[in-house]
C-alpha cells in the first residue's frame, strides 16, 4: 500500500515539474507587430504579428502608442518598432 501511494505522488511531481517547464517555454522575452488592443488598466497590449497570430503582452508602462501602430515589446517594455530604411545607393 505504502509503494503504491509513493508511486503516486512520484508520478504526480514530475506530472507537476513537466507542465511547469512547459509553461515557462512559452514566456515570450521579445514580441513583434501592429498593435490591435491595448488594456490600460491591466497594461496589456494585444499584438498581430508577420504570421497574423495574436499575442497578449503585459507591459511595464504604456507609451503613446495607438492601435495600429508597429510595436516591439522587450522584456516587457513596450517600444515603436522602426521600420529600416532600404533603397537604391
Amino acid at each position: 500500500m505504502k509503494t503504491r501511494v509513493l508511486a503516486l505522488l512520484v508520478a504526480l511531481l514530475f506530472t507537476f515539474v513537466l507542465a511547469g517547464s512547459a509553461f515557462a517555454a512559452h514566456e515570450a522575452k521579445e514580441v513583434k507587430g501592429t498593435i490591435t488592443k491595448i488594456q490600460p488598466v491591466e497594461y496589456e497590449v494585444t499584438l498581430k504579428d508577420e504570421k497574423g497570430m495574436e499575442v497578449k503582452v503585459r507591459v511595464k508602462d504604456l507609451k503613446d502608442l495607438k492601435a495600429g501602430d508597429s510595436a516591439l515589446v522587450k522584456n516587457g517594455k513596450l517600444e515603436k518598432a522602426v521600420k529600416p530604411i532600404t533603397g537604391g545607393y
